[in-house]
């Protein structure tokens, strides 16, 4: 059997519509070696869409674990897995892979257009068949004990086994639709996050996109950051972000990281990458070092009254940062909120086609924003999502936010970059009251720490104020 053979529609031609390939680890030489054919086919036919699927770590690690040891011949070889799948995405670059290879048989004016038909996804959910799709011809094999190859694909048409074709028809239809499977698919880039059960236990990975569900949850940290005043770090959500845009907001926070070896990391990460280091995501102008952030462990003034640190905050030097984990006072553990809570999305208004509506200013233009980019017309709506968060308290060094025109001068460029569209200096009593009387302008994370937890905020101020005075 030829490759090409597995392209083939109930016709007898080749794809004219449509190509998905859920699964490639048992034909990834055979994709590699043929972009031409790839290129051919889309040139032929521009109304043909090729999507790609294919296996996560996760998934090539079982499948290495899953297999007889002792076979020779076809044996399951995860670094082999992995190397192919490189092979395939063009590396960390993203260059030099399939679409490079498929695209470059294209005129240059061209290869934009006919990329958005040539689609890459990988499958964060388990795989346990392998699926070519074409136009209304499916090929399936089964990845057992030994990695299969191209001649062990099967074909089934409606016609010669309906109940087999419809089974596989509806799991490629399933990871089609971005509202079911869709959610777990994600591009190269793309933020994958540690997923959790609703007893804390982690059972695999998935894309951002997937989390706005109370069906699981995710893992990340909040981080309260005073200056030595003991006034409060907020931030701004910016307009371009993804939920809650415009809202006020702790002072730093974000996931988990897949290799992180604990949220005191993440937490010191997070302040590093938003506030300070120049090749992440937001900032250029300052760089500060995660050595420079001194974990000074729990903080529970019952055990360890404000004398026990009076030395120890003598000796800091000028760039230190003071880290704290606070303890909760009804059970004695390091504080940890666990909660459902409720996202604000800006969604897309469609037109009876499924098409986003345009905004036209008055003489009929689209009407772009800030960023150059396109207005759809929205609405506001309530995505519940899952948070299992680590509270972390910070005190920033001397000079860096101790007055208002210290912290404009150091969030300037991440504010221009958007990262946020604004920041300030609040003292407790004043934020406090400010939620009260418009909660509607702070997130739910905050609007629950200022109602539930307000003594560890209100206190940490005061403990601030007396060492630093």
């Amino acid at each position: 059997m030829q490759f090409k053979d597995l392209l083939v529609n109930k016709k007898g031609k080749l794809a004219e519509e449509r190509i998905v390939i859920l699964g490639i680890n048992p034909i990834v030489d055979d994709l590699l070696s043929n972009a031409q054919l790839f290129s051919d086919l889309l040139r032929c036919n521009s109304k043909l869409n090729i999507t790609i699927i294919y296996e996560n770590d996760t998934e090539n690690f079982n499948q290495f674990l899953f297999n007889d040891k002792t076979l020779r011949l076809g044996r399951i070889d995860a670094d082999k897995l992995q190397r192919a799948r490189g092979n395939l995405l063009g590396g960390e670059t993203n260059q030099g892979g399939f679409v490079d290879a498929v695209l470059k048989f294209f005129p240059l004016e061209e290869q934009t257009e006919v990329g958005k038909r040539l689609k890459l996804y990988q499958n964060n959910l388990r795989h346990n068949i392998n699926l070519i799709f074409v136009d209304d011809k499916i090929y399936y094999c089964v990845t057992g004990l030994e990695l299969p190859s191209l001649e062990d694909y099967e074909s089934v048409t409606e016609e010669s086994n309906g109940k087999l074709y419809s089974k596989y028809f509806r799991m490629i239809s399933f990871f089609l639709n971005k509202k079911t499977g869709g959610l777990y698919l994600s591009e190269m880039g793309e933020e994958l996050i540690q997923l959790y059960d609703n007893g804390n236990v982690p059972r695999g990975i998935a894309p951002r996109k997937a989390f706005y569900t109370l069906d699981y949850q995710r893992y990340s940290v909040w981080v309260f950051i005073f200056n030595r005043r003991g006034e409060l770090l907020l931030h701004k959500r910016s307009p371009y972000t993804a939920d809650n845009r415009g809202l006020w907001d702790k002072s730093s926070g974000g996931h988990v990281d897949l290799k992180d070896r604990s949220t005191v990391l993440t937490a010191k990460r997070e302040v590093v990458e938003e506030l300070f280091m120049p090749e992440a995501e937001f900032t250029s102008y300052m760089t500060e070092k995660i050595r420079d952030f001194i974990d000074f462990g729990e903080w529970n003034t019952v055990k360890r009254p404000e004398s026990y640190f009076k030395s120890d905050f003598d000796g800091l030097s000028k760039k230190d940062w003071v880290v704290f984990r606070p303890i909760d006072r009804e059970t004695g553990y390091p504080m940890t909120i666990r909660r459902p809570s409720h996202r604000r999305m800006h969604v897309a208004d469609l037109d009876e086609n499924g098409n986003k509506i345009f905004v036209l200013d008055e003489k009929g233009h689209k009407v772009l924003n800030a960023k150059g980019k396109v207005v759809y017309k929205e609405h506001i709506e309530a995505w519940p999502t899952r948070f299992v968060s680590d509270v972390y308290l910070m005190v920033a060094p001397a000079g860096y936010i101790d007055t208002e025109d210290e912290m404009n001068n150091l969030f300037r460029v991440a504010e221009e970059k958007g990262a946020a569209s604004e920041h300030k200096l609040i003292g407790i009593d004043d934020l406090i009251d400010d939620v009260t009387e418009h909660p509607e302008n702070y997130t739910e994370d905050m609007t629950y720490m200022l109602i539930e937890q307000r003594w560890i905020l209100t206190q940490f101020s005061e403990f601030i104020k007396n060492m630093f005075r």
